[in-house]
Formats: C-alpha cells, structure tokens, sequence
C-alpha cells in the first residue's frame, strides 16, 4: 500500500465506529428507561451476554 500508516488509520477509523455506535446505543438505552421510569443497572452476567454478543457480531461480517 502508498499509505504507511494504514494499520493506525484503520484503527482509529474503527475505535471512532465502534465509540459512535456505543454512545447512540447508551443514549437509547437511556431514554427508553427515562420513558419508563426505570434505572439501568447492569450484572456481570448482563455485561458478559453484550460482549459475546458483539464478538459473535464481529465474526459473522468481519
């Protein structure tokens, strides 16, 4: 490749992808507990199924 630095192109592009679209999924999360008049709150068990979940994510369409 012309460019030497793709590797920290890449990923910064992908950190910026992946800080965007954990800020949107926060916000909604959010504002449907506000419209329900609930509290989040977050288990180990909880925090290990989305992060399964998003590597089984990554797998699949990278």
């Amino acid at each position: 490749m012309s460019d030497k630095n793709w590797k920290r192109n890449t990923l910064l592009i992908g950190a910026g992808i992946g800080l965007l679209a954990g800020l949107l999924s926060a916000y909604l999360r959010i504002r449907k507990a506000e419209s329900n008049n609930e509290i989040i709150t977050f288990k180990a068990k909880d925090t290990a199924k989305i992060g399964t979940a998003v590597f089984d994510f990554m797998k699949k369409f990278l």
